[in-house]
């Protein structure tokens, strides 16, 4: 036994039942506080709805969206217009700002956009809140 912890050193002591255990739970509360955080952090202040949307021509169509957000906030959202192979034909930057009121507050938009070609739908795309410049 002497020669095989000569060659190759003594064996490694294992962490305590104890240790391992803390170390565990200290971990994954660290992720659990991480992902809350992350979730909170990222979650979008606007919210938005797609209602309806009309082909009025294969230049032409038009989407009925809701948004909502902080009265106080200007939201952009972009409405797009994708044919059937999903390739964007039309694109429109709604930008939406402060309003009279407090709270969170409901507007519908009837958002009309021009197309390369015959669109299959149209919708928001995304919505953020900017900072006034």
């Amino acid at each position: 036994m002497s020669s095989l912890t000569n060659r190759y050193g003594s064996p490694k002591r294992r962490l305590a039942k104890k240790t391992r255990r803390n170390l565990i739970i200290g971990g994954l509360s660290v992720g659990v506080i991480g992902a809350l955080y992350l979730a909170w952090a990222t979650n979008s202040q606007v919210e938005f709805k797609d209602n309806s949307f009309m082909v009025n021509s294969p230049t032409q169509a038009r989407a009925l969206v809701d948004i909502t957000k902080d009265a106080k906030d200007t939201a952009q959202c972009e409405v797009r217009a994708m044919n059937e192979s999903y390739a964007i034909v039309g694109w429109k930057t709604l930008t939406i700002g402060p309003s009279e009121g407090t709270g969170r507050q409901t507007m519908r938009f009837d958002v009309n956009l021009r197309t390369e070609s015959l669109a299959t739908t149209v919708g928001v795309e995304e919505c953020k809140i900017v900072k006034p410049s």
